[in-house]
């Protein structure tokens, strides 16, 4: 069979044939299924995860242990993010995404937290009623400042963790002097007091606060749901809504609020709550284009 220089006049069945080679009209990504990736593959409780849809241009939807995931452009397809939950029961985390590839099953693997006792001054181990009701309103100003991450990411660059070591891990149990037990929600860096303290990634400052437990508290929302906060600082150097680079100094290593020594705690919120920071350094994100807000 002869083609016409002029596509309208290929036969249909020849045209159908180039098509699905991908030799007419340059559209062979058109035809190509989607490809949906996740990493990792097997978590821990409170590991973040990455969903990365790619061969799509079309903004995908979909959930994750029936939970929504709320995607944003990458450089290959679109991203999502999101947090294993701590007291999860199940062996599994389900991914699907709609109109797009079949779904996919995350392991989850249970892991043996560790334990500590701490010995800090009595009335931050039992904080009086109006502490207490200082910490409600603490907690609920950390919380609301998760909320301004949503919308496109700020950042381009990988999180870069920042120095000093591990003295404490994310979900280790403590129970203070007066038998109180709580669960900590960050990694603690040991660093000297007033060493800086950095902006893991590009972002708008959220929140700067003196609170009860944490002491000075600095919080950035990165866009893509993504929300980085460091504790006990000496004092802040940034002020609520500005727009900070990755390596800005926000503050000064110090040891405010219920802590034994100075220390940086990182935190780190991603869509459907706390993750452990060393996880999340580690994912494969890689956001479109630079924002606005994020350029120099």
């Amino acid at each position: 069979m002869r083609l016409s220089p002029d596509a309208r006049d290929v036969h249909p069945v020849m045209k159908r044939f180039l098509a699905a080679c991908g030799l007419m009209f340059g559209v062979s990504s058109a035809y190509a299924e989607p490809t949906l990736v996740v990493t990792p593959t097997s978590v821990h409780p409170g590991d973040a995860v990455v969903v990365s849809v790619i061969g799509t241009a079309a903004l995908p939807h979909g959930k994750a242990g029936g939970v929504p995931l709320h995607f944003f452009a990458a450089k290959r397809g679109f991203q999502a993010v999101f947090a294993t939950p701590l007291e999860i029961n199940e062996d599994h985390i389900l991914v699907e995404v709609t109109d797009g590839p079949a779904p996919l099953s995350v392991a989850v693997v249970a892991k043996r937290l560790p334990e500590s006792s701490v010995v800090v001054e009595d009335e931050l181990a039992n904080p009086p009623k109006a502490d207490r009701e200082r910490i409600d309103l603490d907690n609920g100003a950390i919380g609301a400042a998760y909320a301004k991450a949503d919308g496109a990411p700020q950042f381009v660059h990988p999180f870069r963790r920042p120095p000093g070591g591990v003295t404490s891990t994310f979900g280790e149990w403590r129970t203070f002097n007066d038998g109180h037990r709580s669960q900590h929600l960050g990694l603690d860096l040991g660093e000297p007091e007033g060493a800086k303290v950095l902006a893991i990634n590009s972002g708008t400052v959220a929140l700067v606060r003196t609170t009860v437990l944490a002491g000075n508290v600095v919080v950035v929302a990165h866009g893509g749901g993504i929300t980085s906060m460091y504790f006990h600082l000496a004092r802040s150097l940034v002020a609520e809504g500005d727009v900070v680079t990755q390596g800005t100094p926000l503050g000064l290593v110090g040891h405010t609020g219920r802590t034994t020594g100075p220390h940086l705690h990182l935190g780190v919120h991603v869509a459907g709550g706390m993750v452990d920071p060393a996880t999340f350094l580690e994912l494969p994100l890689a956001p479109a284009t630079p924002p606005a807000t994020a350029r120099r």
